[in-house]
């Protein structure tokens, strides 16, 4: 009966210990959703304010004449 108690005692230790690393395992998670969120409004931010210096000194280029080889460049 004494060994009987002595682990069903060891067994609710147990059982609150891992409760409560669960809701701390749970708030971390939470934590890092909201990490999550700020990271992609600085991200949206940066990628605004680049679009907008690009637009102010000029614009994007849609010439791409010079990727592209002749065939006076290429040799073997």
């Amino acid at each position: 009966m004494k060994r009987a108690e002595i682990l069903l005692n060891f067994m609710d230790s147990l059982q609150a210990f891992v409760e409560r690393l669960n809701s701390y395992i749970q708030q971390g998670l939470e934590f890092f959703e909201k990490a999550k969120e700020w990271v992609q409004k600085i991200l949206g931010y940066i990628e605004q304010g680049i679009e907008r210096l690009v637009e102010a000194i000029g614009g994007r280029s849609l010439n791409h004449d010079h990727l592209e080889f002749h065939e006076d460049d290429l040799f073997v």
